[in-house]
């Protein structure tokens, strides 16, 4: 029996490697990262735009590993899809070593949602392998020492620093070690060794307040001030989820049968863990969802697998198989099963257009896969499209330009080109704007109208902004992205900017 769960084992990880790398592909929102490493690599500091301090990414951690291995092989491309595989077979390694283990990689495999963004030069992988790390080793003890304590929190703290809103995930468990210590002398110990644990979050938020002024990413300021109601993005939450059981039924069916078994079955330690997972649940429908199908799924499911894992671990063999034929037929079940992938999908269909949710792998494939990258030698993704469009702007001599969907056209333009991202997710003026009222609108994709004056200011380096209220906002925002980092009026401004001092000046 051994020998023939290890073959089973080693025949479903074969499966994945020729799955990934069958499917693996990069979107446009990764050269937006790519372009800020390239910058730093460089020299030209972290910045989107050289004569910004703009955090236009979500995921500092990521970020951080792809300097070293991009300055290495300074290739783009294969740096963001090596660190993919690199930390989707370390995630993958960490199930396989639980028990129980079979049926979860085969819900993992028959995933689309995990499948596509396992390797898709997006920071989900890193994620992905945090969690897993933080989940099996809070399961390990039923007491936690100080050591252990420190540890997860360190665990936790990276993740936030991967990316912000993971910190769901972990709150109820945290608040449980510290809080079970409330009444004993432990407590303040508990506070420290958590607190030292959130070190490197904790510096980077010093960090990012010194350089760029501001707690948060850019893209945080441009999606949550978009001005679309509340009401309108739960509602196009729900339309998230309503898309992805239909493209992917196996993702939400498996999530909620590992939180119903946590909540039934579970102990303290599952269902803490459990309650991470609804929290975060939750904060997709409240923030409207993605326009990535699945994207924001793929931690979640990785989380209920492991509780069904744990849970299921002493079943009779018999459930054990069941869950597994379960997840087949659900995975089959999919317009596009994983097992059966098809690369020549459509881009979009009327219906991704109608709700605003795209199948990005399926959108980007035939340009920026992995195989059409190696069979046309790059010319399928550089002398095509953004990139192309890109290039030509690098050698077009102009020095500030507006543009969409910048990530491909920012780094192939290259630094000598300022460019104003009308989405604003790496524009600090129009993130602080709201969003061009229309009728329909997509997700992650609020345009901005560009303020009377703003292109000749950036390239004049002349303020001649109307109004003037708003003319004297963009001088503070300028002060703080652009002047000396250590000036007293810079740290000023950051204090009044981030308490809303000057929030009255835009709504002159």
């Amino acid at each position: 029996m051994n020998r023939l769960k290890s073959t089973l084992l080693i025949i479903i990880l074969l499966t994945f490697g020729v799955i990934l790398v069958r499917t693996a592909w990069v979107g446009d929102d990764v050269y937006i990262t790519l372009r800020t490493v390239d910058n730093f690599v460089n020299g030209y500091g972290l910045n989107w735009n050289v004569a910004e301090r703009v955090q236009s990414y979500t995921h500092p951690l990521w970020l951080l590993f792809l300097i070293p291995v991009y300055a290495a092989s300074r290739d783009a491309y294969f740096s963001a899809l090596f660190l993919s595989f690199l930390f989707t077979i370390a995630t993958l390694l960490v199930v396989a070593r639980q028990s129980n283990a079979l049926p979860g990689l085969v819900i993992l495999l028959l995933s689309k949602a995990f499948m596509d963004f396992s390797v898709s030069g997006l920071e989900n992988p890193l994620t992905h392998f945090l969690l897993a790390v933080f989940v099996v080793q809070f399961f390990m003890k039923d007491d936690w020492n100080d050591r252990d304590i420190l540890y997860l929190s360190l665990v936790a703290a990276l993740t936030v620093l991967n990316r912000m809103d993971t910190a769901l995930f972990f709150a109820p468990a945290l608040l449980y070690l510290l809080f079970r210590r409330f009444s004993t002398q432990t407590f303040g110990r508990t506070t420290v060794r958590i607190i030292i644990g959130f070190s490197p979050f904790i510096l980077w938020e010093l960090f990012s307040i010194i350089y760029y002024g501001f707690p948060f990413p850019n893209t945080a300021y441009a999606k949550l001030g978009s001005g679309i109601s509340h009401n309108a993005l739960v509602a196009q939450g729900l339309v998230y989820y309503a898309d992805s059981f239909t493209r992917d039924p196996i993702t939400l069916t498996m999530l909620v049968a590992g939180l119903g078994l946590a909540f039934w079955k579970g102990t303290a330690k599952e269902r803490l863990v459990a309650a991470g997972v609804v929290l975060y649940l939750l904060y997709i429908i409240n923030i409207g969802g993605d326009f990535m199908s699945g994207r924001f799924f793929s931690a979640a499911l990785l989380v209920c697998v492991l509780l069904l894992m744990r849970l299921l671990g002493s079943a009779a063999v018999q459930v054990r198989t069941a869950l597994a034929v379960s997840a087949a037929l659900l995975g089959f079940l999919a317009p596009y099963p994983t097992l059966l992938v098809r690369t020549n999908q459509a881009a979009f269909t009327d219906h991704d257009i109608l709700i605003g949710i795209n199948d990005e792998r399926a959108f980007y494939y035939g340009k920026t896969g992995l195989l059409p990258i190696i069979e046309t030698n790059g010319f399928s993704f550089v002398n095509r499209g953004w990139a192309e469009h890109g290039v030509v702007l690098r050698e077009s001599g102009r020095t500030v330009v507006d543009e969409k969907n910048v990530g491909f056209t920012g780094f192939f333009a290259g630094p000598g080109v300022f460019i104003v991202d009308t989405y604003a997710l790496c524009d600090p003026l129009l993130a602080r704007l709201p969003a061009l009222q229309q009728e329909k609108w997509r997700i992650g994709h609020f345009e901005r109208a560009i303020p009377e004056g703003y292109i000749q200011t950036l390239k004049t380096g002349e303020n001649q902004i109307k109004p003037a209220s708003l003319a004297l906002y963009y001088d503070k925002l300028a002060l703080i992205v652009r002047g000396p980092i250590w000036s007293l009026d810079r740290l000023g401004a950051i204090w009044k900017m981030n308490t809303g001092q000057y929030n009255e000046l835009l709504e002159k």
